[in-house]
C-alpha cells in the first residue's frame, strides 16, 4: 500500500530536453525563424522608401516571399494538422477575392478581345496580391497570434531605416526642421517631411493603430507594457506620414470599436452593416458620375487636389448600368498612362477613388463580386469561424481602409492587403485558443479525506 506522500507525489522521469536542437518549436528554431520572417519582412518594407522604390518599382516586395518559404518548410519538416485545420478556410476565403478577380477578367477579355499586355499586367498585379495575401497567412501560421507582433516590429524597423536613410540627402538639422513643421502645421510637408510620406506603410500603421487601441491583450502587465509601446510606436510612425485623410478615420473607427466591443448585437447587424456599405458605393458612383460630389464639396470650399477633374474625364469609359461589363482588371493603368502620354495629367496617378477604379475596371457584375465578398460573406465567415469580436475587428479595419479608397488608390495597395488579411486572421487565433484545464480543488478537507482514503484503498 502506497504512502500518503507517494500518493501526492508523482515523479516525471522523462526526458526534458530532447537530443536534437531542432525539435518541434525549440527555442532554437523559433528564433531563426523570428529572425528570418523579420529581416524578410523588413528588407521588403525597405523598398518603400522612395529611391529604391523610383528605380526597383514593387520588385523589393517580392522579398517577402522569405516568409512563405519558411513557412513551407516548417510544415514540411514539422507537419501539424491543428495548424493546417485552423488556416486552410481563412487563406480559402481571401483567395477567393483574386480567384474571382482573375475569372471575371478573363470573361471581359475574352468577350472585348483584350491586348495580351493588358493581361499580363493583371496578372502581375494580381500575383503581387496573392504574395500579399500568402504572406500574411504564412506569418499567422509559424507564430499565430504573435504574428501581430512580428508584423509590427519587422514594419517599424523598415519605416526607421528609411527615415536614417534620408537624412544625409537633406542634413540632421535640416531634416528634424523640416518634420517638425509638418507635426505643427498638420500637413505642410517638404523636403526631408515629404520625403517620409510612404504611402502604403502609412496607411499600415493606421490599421495598427486602430488594433491596439482598442483590440489588442491587455489582461496582464507584460501585455499592458507591450500594447503601449506599440500603440506609440504606431501613432508616431502615422503621425510623421502624415496622411491628413486617414486620421479622422483612425479617429472615428476606434471610437465606434470602443462603443461595440463590449455590447451584444443580433447576428444580422454586421452582414447588414456590409451590404449598406455596397449601397452606399451605388449612391456615391452616382454622384461622381453626374459631378454632384465635386460640385457639393467646392461649394463648402474643399480642395479636392485634382479629382473632380480625374473623375469626370473617367466618365466616357465607362455606364452606370447594371448591364456594363467593365474592361478587366488594371485597365485603368491603362488609360492612365494614355493621359499621362498626352500631357493631360503630370503625374501618371490613377483616379484617387478605388470604388470608381473597380467599377470602371470589373463592371457592375464584378464589382458586386469584389463588394460583396469583402463587405458581407467576410464577416458572416468570422462570426461563424470566431466570434462578434473577431468580426467587429475586420469591419473597423475594413472600414477605417474603406474611407482611403474613396478618396485614394489603396483597395490594392501590397502592404493595406497584408495588413487587414494578417491582424484579423492573428487576432482569431488569439480568441480561439483552448480554455485552460481546470485544476481540482476540494470543497472541503472531509473531501480530501475521502479522497485520500478511496487512493490508499485502490492498491
Amino acid at each position: 500500500m502506497r504512502t500518503l506522500d507517494q500518493i501526492l507525489t508523482k515523479k516525471d522521469y522523462s526526458r526534458k530536453t530532447p537530443a536534437s536542437l531542432f525539435y518541434k518549436d525549440s527555442p532554437l528554431w523559433q528564433k531563426l525563424l523570428t529572425i528570418g520572417c523579420v529581416v524578410f519582412l523588413a528588407g521588403a518594407g525597405l523598398g518603400e522608401w522612395k529611391v529604391l522604390n523610383s528605380m526597383l518599382g514593387g520588385l523589393p516586395k517580392a522579398i517577402s516571399l522569405g516568409v512563405i518559404g519558411l513557412a513551407v518548410l516548417y510544415a514540411l519538416f514539422y507537419p501539424d494538422e491543428t495548424r493546417f485545420r485552423e488556416i486552410w478556410k481563412p487563406a480559402l476565403l481571401y483567395m477567393s477575392l483574386m480567384v474571382a478577380l482573375f475569372f471575371w477578367s478573363m470573361v471581359i477579355w475574352i468577350e472585348s478581345f483584350a491586348a495580351v499586355s493588358s493581361m499580363i499586367r493583371s496578372c502581375s498585379k494580381l500575383l503581387f496580391q496573392s504574395i500579399a495575401i500568402l504572406t500574411a497567412v504564412a506569418l499567422v501560421y509559424l507564430f499565430r497570434e504573435k504574428a501581430i507582433e512580428l508584423f509590427t516590429i519587422s514594419i517599424c524597423i523598415a519605416n526607421t531605416a528609411i527615415m536614417l536613410l534620408s537624412i544625409p540627402s537633406y542634413g540632421l538639422a535640416a531634416s528634424i526642421q523640416s518634420l517638425v513643421t509638418c507635426l505643427v502645421t498638420f500637413g505642410e510637408a517638404d523636403g526631408y517631411a515629404l520625403q517620409l510620406e510612404i504611402h502604403d506603410l502609412t496607411f499600415v500603421f493606421g490599421q495598427m493603430v486602430l488594433y491596439y487601441a482598442v483590440f489588442a491583450p491587455h489582461s496582464t502587465r507584460k501585455e499592458k507594457r507591450k500594447r503601449w509601446l506599440y500603440l506609440l510606436a504606431c501613432c508616431w510612425f502615422f503621425l510623421i506620414g502624415m496622411k491628413r485623410s486617414a486620421i479622422p478615420a483612425v479617429l472615428l473607427f476606434v471610437l465606434l470599436a470602443l462603443l461595440l466591443r463590449k455590447r451584444k448585437v443580433p447576428s444580422w447587424f454586421y452582414p447588414t452593416v456590409g451590404g449598406s456599405c455596397i449601397l452606399f458605393f451605388l449612391v456615391f458612383l452616382y454622384c461622381v458620375r453626374y459631378g454632384i460630389i465635386s460640385r457639393l464639396l467646392n461649394s463648402f470650399g474643399i480642395d479636392m487636389m485634382g479629382r473632380d477633374y480625374l473623375w469626370s474625364m473617367a466618365n466616357p469609359y465607362y455606364e452606370f448600368s447594371i448591364t456594363y461589363l467593365g474592361h478587366g482588371f488594371e485597365y485603368v493603368d491603362t488609360i492612365i498612362g494614355q493621359w499621362y502620354n498626352a500631357g493631360l495629367i503630370n503625374e501618371p496617378f490613377p483616379f484617387h477613388n478605388d470604388i470608381l477604379k473597380v467599377f470602371v475596371e470589373m463592371g457592375f457584375p464584378g464589382f458586386l463580386l469584389w463588394s460583396v465578398i469583402q463587405y458581407v460573406l467576410t464577416p458572416l465567415f468570422w462570426q461563424r469561424y470566431a466570434d462578434q469580436q473577431t468580426t467587429l475587428l475586420y469591419l473597423c479595419e475594413l472600414g477605417y481602409m474603406t474611407v482611403t479608397y474613396l478618396t485614394d488608390n489603396t483597395a490594392f495597395y501590397f502592404w493595406s492587403t497584408m495588413a487587414l488579411r494578417l491582424v484579423t486572421l492573428a487576432y482569431t487565433m488569439e480568441r480561439k485558443k483552448p480554455p485552460k484545464p481546470k485544476m481540482w480543488m476540494p470543497d472541503s478537507r472531509q473531501e480530501m479525506r475521502d479522497r485520500i482514503h478511496i487512493l490508499m484503498q485502490e492498491d
